[in-house]
């Protein structure tokens, strides 16, 4: 590979430094990227269940809109039952009516937005298909599939936290995808306590492993997993549940400990719950400099644009992704020398 020059390079390590420890370029009023929700929880059958499922829906939500900022006109909500204090659940969670929300969603949803699906209660696996139980009759993971094909998203988020949930991922992978399940089979069928702790991750700052005030998609499935193998040791009890992440299309998930090994969460980990952008709104605002956020948000674009070539280098013959990669250092180094340039003069 040629290099480009020293002084560029360094220039490079420096912005990636700023991108990444001060979130420049994370604001998405800025880079018009919308995120949009849709939340779906099944059928309880009891009311202990119906209660805890329906509290994993609430906390979700509202982690989503107070701590991460989510537009609360975004956030799609389906539920098996509607109470007079849960007037923030849209419809009953049918079959029709989840396909209607997915019609409606690909009508507004655009290649620069992100769409976030969470799957909550009881799953079920006849051998060949999962599905969500939901009043009346159940849609398999190949019909989430077929409905998750119709959104021109940037990127799409499909978390399944139910028992025998892991059918999903051959069904729904693909590329700019991230799947998640609570599962490592269709036949782990035990009550699952994954989604507990995923919400545990919303809420902790442990869960922000590198310390830097964001949590990933990454970060949280890393935390939400540890804790979920943690309490079945504690507990004394046999795990019968291993959540999985898949995220680079290729249909092979993995557990926490793995991902290193079979270079899986790439995109996950630049896809965002929360970012630390604070200061730097502020800043753009107070200044005006539509310039300056320009540069930044084009450094972010391009270091997304490597974080998805590394996850997808497979697809390449070696040559050819050494020569994508280099363009795109190339490409972050002019963007450096003209941000240089830019800060001189002004």
């Amino acid at each position: 590979m040629v290099l480009y020059n020293i002084k560029k390079i360094n220039l490079v390590v420096i912005y990636l430094c700023i991108y990444f420890f001060t979130g420049f370029g994370a604001v998405y009023a800025q880079d018009e990227t919308r995120r949009y929700v849709l939340l779906i929880v099944g059928l309880g059958g009891s009311r202990e269940y119906r209660e805890k499922f329906h509290k994993y829906l609430y906390e979700t939500r509202k982690n989503l809109i107070e701590k991460f900022q989510f537009s609360e006109n975004n956030i799609i909500v389906l539920a098996d039952s509607r109470s007079e204090e849960e007037n923030f659940i849209n419809e009953i969670s049918t079959a029709e009516n989840i396909k209607a929300q997915f019609s409606n969603l690909s009508k507004k949803v655009t290649d620069k937005d992100d769409i976030y699906i969470f799957l909550f209660g009881h799953g079920s696996f006849d051998g060949k298909n999962a599905m969500l139980n939901i009043p009346r009759r159940d849609l398999k993971d190949a019909d989430y599939a077929e409905l998750v094909q119709t959104l021109n998203a940037r990127r799409i988020i499909f978390i399944n936290t139910t028992s025998c949930s892991a059918p999903f991922i051959t069904h729904l992978s693909a590329p700019r995808r991230i799947i998640i399940t609570a599962t490592k089979s269709g036949t782990e069928r035990n009550e699952t306590i994954f989604p507990k702790f995923l919400i545990e991750a919303m809420n902790s700052s442990a869960s922000d492993q590198d310390k830097n005030g964001d949590l990933s998609v990454l970060e949280a499935f890393q935390y939400a997993s540890e804790r979920t193998a943690r309490w079945y040791e504690e507990s004394d009890h046999l795990a019968t549940e291993h959540p999985l992440l898949e995220d680079t299309g290729d249909k092979s998930a993995y557990r926490a400990e793995e991902l290193d090994d079979y270079a899986e969460g790439s995109l996950s980990s630049i896809t965002y719950l929360l970012e630390r952008t604070r200061a730097v709104e502020a800043a753009v605002a107070s200044t005006g400099d539509s310039v300056f956020a320009k540069y930044f948000l084009e450094q972010k674009e391009i270091n997304q644009e490597i974080f998805l070539l590394k996850a997808e280098k497979t697809k390449y013959t070696e040559r050819d992704y050494f020569a994508k990669l280099e363009s795109l250092f190339i490409r972050l180094a002019e963007i450096s020398d003209e941000i240089e340039k830019y800060e001189k003069v002004h």
